[in-house]
């Protein structure tokens, strides 16, 4: 008789890639994943993970194997589904991870929602964005991600991973108070110093898309990772820059929201089993979803 349990760990290893990683997704030390994966080859008689090569890898046995495990996992949560809806209660954690400049408006006003429409489903937050974020979900550590992406970029994506748009959330080109600007394009602040997002952000993309080919004095001042920053900087007199709506505060800046140039989009990666998300995980996706609609666009 196959322990299901290993087979969960199998599949653990399947989505960290690693036995470390797998390891620290499970809460478990390597040695003790190792002995699980062992245990459970012995069980089969059969090698699910090659361990010859530079790193462990699985057999052809080992995919078919974490295809069982999918199988069992996706019935586990059809369990969980069923339950909550014959006693109408939604219980469990809900591992959450999201980014500053969402805090205030969206992720902070639905936990306060969650916690009186769904008091037994206890939300954990941690503050964490882009491609790490999505790995962890993939490896089970977190249960949903709020994400951001470009207009014109694709949103991320991943096997069993499911999306839900939430918001659009416009950008807005920002100068310093003291600038006597008026201009009426991003265009028209060429040969200005700007302060920019680490490469590959979304305001960063947006930024070289803007100005590329027309600006060969594009000159990034000040690197920032959160948008706090960066309106600190801009009220200082550092240099343009372009933010996203929620990301306003009352710092000493001039915004245009007259000059469109697009918006990144706001949504929830989860983890999908047949279609379905864990009972948890959809009741605070429709908080989210209904605080969403209230911020507008």
């Amino acid at each position: 008789m196959i322990d299901p349990r290993r087979l969960l760990v199998l599949r653990a290893f399947a989505a960290a890639g690693s036995i470390a990683e797998a390891a620290r997704s499970l809460h478990l030390t390597p040695p003790a994943v190792s002995q699980q994966l062992a245990t459970l080859e012995r069980e089969l008689g059969v090698t699910l993970v090659d361990r010859t090569g530079h790193r462990a890898v699985l057999t052809a046995a080992g995919r078919l194997m974490v295809q069982t495990a999918e199988r069992i996992n996706a019935d586990l949560v059809d369990g969980e589904r069923q339950l909550a809806e014959l006693t109408g209660s939604l219980t469990g954690p809900v591992r959450i991870a999201a980014f500053q400049s969402v805090m205030r408006d969206l992720v902070a006003p639905a936990l306060q929602q969650a916690a009186i429409c769904h008091p037994a489903v206890k939300p954990a937050f941690t503050e964490r964005y882009g491609p790490a974020a999505v790995d962890e979900l993939r490896q089970g550590n977190l249960d949903l991600i709020i994400y951001e992406h470009d207009s014109n970029d694709k949103p991320p994506a991943g096997p069993r991973l499911a999306a839900t748009p939430l918001l659009f959330d416009p950008y807005r080109l920002v100068v310093p108070a003291a600038w006597q600007v008026q201009p009426r394009s991003i265009r028209d602040l060429i040969g200005c110093p700007w302060v920019g997002g680490p490469p590959g952000t979304a305001c960063d993309r947006l930024l070289q898309r803007l100005l590329d080919g027309t600006d060969p004095t594009l000159r990034i001042a000040d690197v920032c990772v959160e948008f706090p920053t960066v309106l600190a900087l801009v009220a200082a007199g550092r240099g343009a820059a372009i933010v996203p709506r929620l990301a306003l505060r009352d710092q000493a800046v001039r915004a245009f929201p007259h000059i469109d140039l697009g918006g990144r989009r706001i949504g929830a990666l989860y983890a999908h089993y047949r279609g379905q998300a864990k009972p948890a995980v959809r009741a605070l996706l429709d908080v989210l979803t209904t605080t969403a609609a209230g911020i507008g666009s």
